[in-house]
């Protein structure tokens, strides 16, 4: 096996207004806490190359992260390796808004163009890099619970508190690039927080690389439901000290790991189809704040995804599993042979919340949907019945 990483700042430009995703309407950042990045490890075995590449953003639509793609078919190291690729957005809360709902009011979009443009070329150049980056690699994994991080604020008796790592280290050497996969939404920082920030993850990587000399990379699971920060000041220091856990308690269950020398890398992929019936998505439609990505009948395509790496397997699902799916997710992947398995969330797309479809009840009133907020940021029911379809005739 071979490994290879590459990372680059996207953090927006402070000189125009950048609206902050996320929570309410025109939050515009005031300051830069902590620089985005995007991140991209790429992971190859005889004919199989896979880039899984992490955004410090709030999600990107299925057709942006298309045309990245596109856009590096070009590329003779892509045309070489033939990758398949993934992009995966952390869902920070205080990065530019990338999907249009967080604009200055309910009525105007908060991307903006330019940066949008910048934002795609730059992820074609990690990619591009981190595919000619590639040296030998062997496998090291690890899951451990970390209780008392995170909290379901919708159901709290559902809750998955696990973190998985995967080491890539260097034949008889160090560690190459680790990745890390926690289930709960990176909003330590609250409505009000005004600075750019990753929020926890970046805390969790800056400990994770101080102590291991290598980069790392960050993705979010199962995270909705709504699985949140479970802190009680929302400040900076709660941020720090969440992300510094999680990197403890990683590395420390990695230290008793072997390396695989021969690790097994697959990837499996099937495009999946569900019906948008929420009425808030179509109202952002005809505003022209979300593109209208519906086919003829209604219908929206997505995918999802399984992955392989030596002993951890990965489901990618293109949005927000709450975490009683994500736990479903997780038990078949081990009952089909996994050691270790992980969620990687908003994947390839940003569908918002994939709620169990027993569990889904749109309220009456949608702009005050009490225990049911949920179900507003969703396309619909039969999204959480498709994605678990496509996974389960994937497996």
């Amino acid at each position: 096996m071979k490994v290879g990483f590459a990372q680059i700042k996207i953090t927006p430009s402070l000189e125009r207004p950048v609206f902050l995703a996320g929570f309410g309407n025109n939050r515009r950042a005031a300051s830069i806490h902590d620089d985005l990045y995007a991140r991209a490890v790429c992971i190859a075995q005889g004919e199989t190359t896979l880039v899984l590449c992490a955004l410090d953003l709030i999600g990107l639509f299925r057709p942006d992260v298309q045309e990245v793609i596109q856009g590096l078919e070009g590329k003779e190291i892509y045309q070489r390796l033939k990758p398949e690729v993934l992009i995966a957005s952390t869902h920070t809360h205080h990065g530019p808004d990338t999907m249009g709902l967080w604009g200055p009011d309910h009525k105007v979009r908060g991307v903006d163009a330019a940066y949008m443009r910048m934002l795609k070329d730059k992820i074609a150049g990690v990619i591009t890099a981190a595919l000619s980056d590639l040296k030998a690699a062997e496998v090291k994994s690890a899951a451990i619970h970390a209780p008392g991080l995170a909290k379901n604020a919708r159901n709290p008796e559902i809750v998955d508190d696990e973190l998985t790592v995967i080491q890539f280290v260097a034949p008889g050497g160090g560690p190459l690039v680790t990745l890390l996969d926690f289930p709960c939404h990176p909003e330590v920082l609250w409505e009000h927080n005004p600075h750019i920030t990753r929020d926890y993850p970046g805390f969790l990587l800056e400990e994770v690389e101080k102590q291991t000399g290598a980069p790392a990379i960050f993705f979010s699971g199962s995270l909705g439901g709504m699985m949140t920060p479970d802190v009680q000041e929302h400040s900076f220091g709660e941020a720090e000290a969440m992300g510094k856990a999680l990197a403890q308690a990683g590395l420390s269950a990695l230290a008793g790991a072997e390396a695989q020398a021969d690790a097994r890398l697959s990837l499996k992929k099937k495009t999946i189809r569900a019906r948008l019936t929420n009425i808030l998505y179509k109202l952002a439609f005809s505003r022209k704040l979300l593109p209208d990505v519906r086919d003829r009948s209604g219908n929206i395509t997505s995918e999802v995804n399984i992955i392989q790496i030596g002993e951890v397997w990965m489901a990618t699902v293109p949005g927000e599993l709450l975490p009683r799916l994500g736990l479903e997710v997780k038990a078949e992947l081990k009952w089909a042979g996994a050691r270790e398995a992980a969620v990687i969330g908003l994947a390839n797309d940003e569908l918002g919340y994939i709620l169990p479809p027993e569990d889904f009840k749109y309220p009456w009133n949608p702009f005050n949907p009490g225990k049911h907020y949920e179900e507003t940021n969703s396309i619909g029911k039969e999204i959480g019945l498709r994605v678990m379809e496509g996974l389960r005739a994937l497996l």
